[in-house]
C-alpha cells in the first residue's frame, strides 16, 4: 500500500512539474490570443496605407501634379516589378487581415457586439476600397489556411460581400452587449466607441457601394438614397481617424511634415487650380487655349472660393489684417504630371521642415485627422442619385447641404498661422494656415450665397454641379473619386457598346473627350494627358495601347511572385498581360 501511495505521489509530482514547465514556455509577451479590443487600434492605424496609394491615384485623378510617382501613374501606367500602388492590397490582406477577422469572430463569441459591428463596418469599408481600385481579387480564398495559391473572384462578387458585411455590421449594432469594455473609447481611433455613429458609417459604405455600381441598374439609385438617409446627419458624424503625432513617423499623417512624403515631388495640379479659381481654359479647334470656357462650375474670376486658400500652397505673405483677404490676395500655381514643382503644398520652394512649417497646415499636418468618408460625400451621393432619377428640385436642395457640409469639414482642420521671419524681418513662411476660422466663415458665407450654390437657378443646375463639387470635396484624400471618374469614363467619347473603344475614344496617339458644351460631359475642362490640346499632348506608354487606366495591378510581391496561375485566369484581359491595368472594371460597364 505504501508503494502505491508513493507511486501516486511521484506521478502527481511529475504532472505538476510538467504543467509548470509548459507555463514557462507560454510567452506572455507574444500570446497566441489577445482580447479583440486590443486589436482594434492597430487595425484602424492601417488606414495610413490610403496615403501610400494616393501617391499613385492622386496624380491619375489630377488632384496632384509633379514628378516621381506623378510622372508614372499620372500617365496611367505602373512601375513594373514594384509594389507601388499595392498598399490597399497589403492593408486589407495583411495589416488588417486576420486581425479584423478576430475582432469580428471573438467579438461575437464574447457577446461584444459593438466591437464585432465595428470590425464588420471596417471590413466592408476596406474591401470596398480594394475591390474598387483592383477589380477582381481573392475573396473566398483570402484567409483559407494552407493554400499555396488563391483563386480570384469577380468585382461583382466582392461588391456583394461588401454590402453583406455592412448589413451584418448594422445588425450587430442593434444588439445589446453582454460585456462592458471601458477601453473601447481609447482604442477606437475613429468614433471613440460611439455605436450610433458606426451604424451611420456602415450605411455610408452602402451608399458609396450602391452609387459606384448605379450604372448597372437604376434600382441602385433608390438604394443609394435610402442608405444615405440612414447615414450621417451632419458633419459632426464625419468619419476620420486620428494621428497622435508623438514625434515618430509611424503615428503621423502620411502627408505631414514629419514623414516628408510629398515634399517637392507633389503639389496641387493645374486642373485643380483652374477649377478653384474659375480659370478652366477653352480650347479652339486646333487645341490652342482661347480664353475661358463659359460654363465654369465651381467659381469664376470674380468670385472667391475660400477653400482654395486651405487646399493649395502659395508663396504669398499672410496679411496681418485677415479682413484684407479677398479675391486675388493669394495666387496659386498648379502643376502637370511629370513637371517639376515650384511651390509645395506648404507654400515653399523646398521641402518643409519643422523650422519652416512646424507640424504643417490643414490636411498636410502631422496630427490632422484623416477622413474616411464625410457627411458631404454622402449628400453628394444622394444628390446624384436624385438628379439621375429626375428629382431635380430635391437634388438641388441636397446639393446645397453637401457643399455646406464640405465647408464645415474643411474648417475643422484650420490651424491659425504663425509667421516665420528671417533676420531682416521678412516673412519667409507660415506655420499653419494663412486664413483664420473667422475669416474663412465670412468668405464661406459669401460663396455659399453666390450663384454657384444657394442662388444657383434650378434651370441651370446640372449633374456637373454635383459631380464637380463632389470632386472638389474629396481633394486630395479620397480614393473613391477614381470610381466617379471611371464610371463616367473620364468624359471620353463612347463607342456603340456604351464604353470607350479604340478608334472612337482613343488611338495610340490621342484620346478624344466630349465637348465641354456637351450636356453629357460631367467634368468640364478635365482632359487626360494625350488629349491633343495645349498642355495635354503627352502620349500614354505603348503598353496602354491608347487606353487610360481602369484598375491598379495587384500587389507585385504577393501576386506576381507566387500567384501567377490565378492571375492568368482573369478575363477578358489576363492579369499577367502588360495592359491588364486598362481592363475596364465591372462597375463601369453597362448592364448586368
Amino acid at each position: 500500500m505504501k508503494k502505491i501511495i508513493l507511486s501516486l505521489a511521484i506521478l502527481l509530482a511529475i504532472g505538476t512539474s510538467c504543467t509548470k514547465w509548459l507555463d514557462v514556455n507560454k510567452n506572455v509577451d507574444a500570446p497566441d490570443w489577445v482580447p479583440p479590443i486590443l486589436r482594434l487600434a492597430p487595425t484602424m492605424a492601417a488606414y495610413e496605407g490610403i496615403g501610400y496609394d494616393l501617391r499613385a491615384l492622386a496624380p491619375m485623378m489630377q488632384y496632384f501634379g509633379g514628378t516621381g510617382y506623378a510622372s508614372v501613374f499620372g500617365m496611367h501606367t505602373y512601375y513594373s516589378g514594384s509594389d507601388a500602388g499595392g498598399e490597399a492590397w497589403r492593408m486589407v490582406y495583411w495589416l488588417q487581415g486576420m486581425n479584423t477577422e478576430a475582432i469580428i469572430d471573438d467579438g461575437r463569441e464574447r457577446g461584444e457586439y459593438t466591437l464585432a459591428g465595428i470590425g464588420l463596418a471596417m471590413k466592408a469599408y476596406s474591401w470596398h476600397i480594394i475591390s474598387s481600385i483592383h477589380g477582381d481579387l481573392p475573396v473566398e480564398d483570402a484567409f483559407v489556411p494552407g493554400l499555396l495559391s488563391h483563386d480570384y473572384d469577380t468585382q461583382e462578387y466582392a461588391f456583394q460581400r461588401v454590402r453583406s458585411w455592412a448589413r451584418q455590421a448594422i445588425a450587430e449594432f442593434d444588439k445589446t452587449d453582454a460585456n462592458a469594455y471601458p477601453t473601447l473609447a481609447k482604442n477606437d481611433l475613429i468614433y471613440q466607441g460611439d455605436a450610433s455613429k458606426w451604424r451611420k458609417f456602415a450605411y455610408a459604405v452602402l451608399a458609396r457601394n450602391y452609387i459606384a455600381m448605379s450604372g448597372k441598374d437604376a434600382k441602385y439609385l433608390d438604394s443609394a438614397i435610402a442608405c444615405a438617409d440612414q447615414s450621417f446627419a451632419s458633419s459632426g458624424d464625419d468619419a476620420s481617424f486620428r494621428f497622435d503625432a508623438t514625434g515618430i513617423s509611424v503615428n503621423s499623417n502620411f502627408f505631414g511634415v514629419l514623414r516628408s512624403n510629398i515634399g517637392m515631388t507633389y503639389s496641387q495640379s493645374d486642373y485643380m487650380v483652374q477649377l478653384m479659381t474659375g480659370t478652366i481654359p477653352n480650347y479652339n479647334s486646333e487645341g490652342a487655349i482661347e480664353g475661358l470656357i463659359p460654363n465654369q462650375i465651381i467659381t469664376d474670376t470674380a468670385t472667391l472660393d475660400p477653400r482654395a486658400i486651405l487646399m493649395f500652397g502659395s508663396r504669398d505673405t499672410m496679411p496681418a489684417d485677415q479682413s484684407a483677404i479677398t479675391k486675388g490676395t493669394f495666387k496659386f500655381t498648379g502643376y502637370r504630371q511629370g513637371y517639376s514643382v515650384g511651390t509645395s503644398v506648404y507654400g515653399l520652394t523646398s521641402s518643409a521642415t519643422a523650422t519652416t512649417s512646424g507640424t504643417g497646415r490643414w490636411l498636410f499636418r502631422d496630427d490632422a485627422k484623416w477622413p474616411l468618408t464625410t457627411y458631404a460625400e454622402v449628400q453628394f451621393v444622394k444628390a446624384e442619385a436624385q438628379f439621375r432619377k429626375g428629382m431635380k428640385a430635391e437634388a438641388l436642395a441636397t446639393f446645397k447641404k453637401a457643399v455646406a457640409g464640405h465647408f464645415d469639414w474643411m474648417k475643422t482642420l484650420i490651424v491659425p498661422g504663425t509667421v516665420v521671419r528671417n533676420s531682416a524681418g521678412k516673412q519667409t513662411s507660415v506655420i499653419g494656415d494663412k486664413i483664420s476660422t473667422a475669416r474663412f466663415n465670412q468668405l464661406a458665407s459669401e460663396y455659399l450665397n453666390s450663384k454657384f450654390v444657394n442662388n444657383l437657378p434650378l434651370e441651370e443646375f446640372s449633374l456637373s454641379h454635383i459631380m464637380m463639387q463632389k470632386y472638389v470635396s474629396m481633394y486630395p484624400w479620397s480614393l473613391d473619386t477614381w470610381n466617379d471618374l471611371r464610371r463616367y469614363h473620364y468624359d471620353l467619347k463612347l463607342g456603340a457598346s456604351g464604353v470607350p473603344e479604340s478608334g472612337v475614344s482613343w488611338t495610340t496617339d490621342n484620346v478624344y473627350h466630349k465637348e465641354n458644351s456637351d450636356v453629357n460631359r460631367i467634368y468640364k475642362g478635365f482632359y487626360l494627358p494625350p488629349a491633343d490640346v495645349q498642355n495635354r499632348r503627352a502620349k500614354f506608354g505603348a503598353i496602354n495601347q491608347g487606353s487610360p487606366c481602369y484598375r491598379l495591378r495587384p500587389r507585385y510581391n504577393s501576386e506576381y511572385m507566387w500567384n501567377m496561375p490565378s492571375l492568368k485566369k482573369i478575363t477578358p484581359i489576363a492579369g499577367d498581360a502588360e495592359n491588364y491595368h486598362t481592363s475596364i472594371v465591372w462597375f463601369a460597364q453597362p448592364g448586368n
